[in-house]
């Protein structure tokens, strides 16, 4: 492994994604174990035994495995403070990241699946993630004092948000001008989120090749 005992599990044009921009983010040394999910190795024991869900990115630090992107994102940020990526635990900023790290895939994906499948959902009061209108009144006003989250500081929770509120973007979930669409702008301004394209592009590359290679 890398000095930083880190490796990233990762299939391009996935959520994995916001953990590749995560760790550029950081700026730290990592690996990067790739493939596609149509390869079927996220099916494998072998993969099991890192995620039980069979899901796209695990990070491995020290050989310890960390699944789901809110938790990768806190142990991260937490366990490398160097990178300034989340407030500190008596930081009275805490509970705000903390709330934005967990809206992301608790409130924002569902209520985004809500619209786009056209679910018939039961009222706000019966769901867990309310509904779309609720989430959309709440990331606009999250967004208003800018031009991150936590205003002035930039933190993990932007990777997160700004990642659902970028694919969302990307198919039609959210509205392609106003205050969203100028937030993921901005974060797509970032130098590390550059340099996570620029992986992902390389990679889906290489990986189709492989593949046309073997058929």
């Amino acid at each position: 492994m890398t000095d930083a005992n880190l490796r990233l599990h990762y299939a391009p044009r996935t959520r994995s994604f916001t953990a590749l921009w995560l760790l550029e983010e950081l700026g730290l040394p990592y690996e990067l174990e790739s493939f596609t999910l149509q390869s079927g190795h996220n099916l494998s024991e072998e993969f099991r035994a890192l995620n039980p869900m069979r899901k796209v990115p695990v990070v491995v630090h020290d050989g310890v495995p960390v699944s789901e992107l809110g938790a990768i994102a806190i142990y991260l940020a937490d366990r490398f403070p160097e990178a300034g990526l989340a407030p500190a635990i008596d930081d009275v900023h805490r509970p705000v990241f903390l709330r934005w790290c967990f809206f992301s895939s608790a409130i924002i994906e569902p209520a985004l699946d809500q619209k786009i499948f056209k679910w018939d959902a039961p009222p706000a009061r019966s769901v867990a993630w309310g509904s779309f209108e609720r989430m959309h009144e709440t990331l606009l006003s999250g967004l208003e004092p800018g031009p991150w989250l936590l205003a002035e500081r930039f933190t993990a929770a932007d990777v997160l948000v700004g990642s659902s509120a970028r694919f969302a973007l990307m198919f039609g979930g959210l509205e392609k001008q106003g205050p969203i669409a100028d937030y993921v702008a901005r974060l797509s301004e970032r130098e590390a989120f550059a340099r996570a394209q620029a992986i992902e592009a390389r990679e889906a590359e290489r990986l189709l090749d492989n593949e046309g290679a073997k058929s």
